[in-house]
């Protein structure tokens, strides 16, 4: 049974997935966003320690509830979305005190920190919408379309599928992962696919 501390730290995490995309993912900050590629299940303690040294940093999260098959209690546990990926701004310097925490494999830089900052809104919002979602591998064919309406306005993605319902596929260009979200066809538009990535 999850004792009270656990149930603290896992509502600290959540209050992240409660705030605007624009509070939880800022754009004008010192340093940049940097890519940390975890080492396997360390996210979350990453993200601990990263709140602990006063860095910015976002992890998609998502809320899961589960049953025991043998005393039928429930438990509940936040998980992130991209496997051993973490988000954090920093400086140079800063980027290398997260390093000392020993929790992160490789840094990487992204070629584009407005894209990047874009891309992880889009998926806060779908995160923090408590929309259905599917995990994909990067989805690069189809449409270009814009959110019109609904939680999801303004979100641009990759349109897959040809039911009433349509999947629109959000990509994180830096991770070569996305997910894809269902969305009325009639709040869509198209729009033009944007510059390739260079590099």
């Amino acid at each position: 049974m999850p004792t009270q501390e656990s149930n603290a730290a896992l509502d600290a995490l959540a209050d992240l997935m409660d705030l605007p995309a624009e509070r939880a993912i800022p754009l004008d900050l010192p340093g940049h966003w940097w890519v940390a590629h975890t080492k396997p299940r360390t996210e979350k303690a990453l993200a601990r320690e990263l709140q602990t040294m006063g860095l910015t940093w976002y992890l998609p999260l998502r809320r899961r509830e589960t049953r025991s098959r043998r005393t039928g209690r429930k438990s509940r546990s936040i998980m992130p979305v991209f496997s051993s990926y973490l988000f954090f701004n920093a400086t140079d310097e800063e980027k290398y005190r997260a390093l000392r925490t020993n929790r992160i494999a490789q840094v990487l830089a992204p070629p584009n920190q407005d894209r990047l900052v874009i891309e992880l809104r889009h998926i806060h919002r779908v995160l923090s919408a408590n929309l259905d979602y599917k995990l994909h591998s990067e989805i690069k064919t189809g449409e270009w379309v814009r959110v019109t309406a609904g939680p999801l306005r303004g979100a641009e993605g990759i349109v897959s599928g040809r039911l009433s319902k349509a999947r629109l596929v959000l990509n994180v260009g830096m991770l070569g992962q996305s997910i894809s979200v269902s969305v009325d066809r009639e709040d869509l538009e198209r729009i033009d696919a944007p510059a390739p990535r260079r590099g």
